[in-house]
């Protein structure tokens, strides 16, 4: 809670907020480092889509919209690995993901580095 405070308290001052520098981000570069990026295969259907990653197993996202945008995806599975590693929403940022804020696209299967 007080982390909270004080990222709100640092906004409300035009503070800047440096979330590379936080432990947990730190944590899941690591993590992500480590298993050399998460692959998630992209299946689409009729009555939405689902976004499954390899490795590490267990982050998982998806829809219902059966014409949901490359762009809706992207947001849905960055928020998943936010959620995955345990990253509070004030601190997850596209840019904490990519250098370039998107993943490189390979057919249906995405890599996040």
């Amino acid at each position: 809670m007080l982390r909270k405070t004080q990222y709100n308290l640092a906004k409300f001052f035009n503070f800047p907020i440096e979330a590379e520098r936080n432990y947990r981000v730190q944590s899941m570069h690591n993590e992500i480092q480590k298993i050399g990026g998460l692959k998630f295969k992209i299946q689409k259907n009729n009555e939405g889509w689902i976004a499954e990653c390899d490795n590490p197993k267990g982050i998982i996202t998806g829809g219902t919209n059966p014409k949901v945008t490359d762009e809706e995806i992207n947001s849905q599975i960055k928020d998943a690995i936010f959620t995955a590693f345990g990253i509070p929403p004030y601190l997850s940022k596209d840019s904490l993901l990519r250098k370039t804020g998107e993943p490189i696209v390979i057919e249906e299967e995405r890599v996040f580095a």
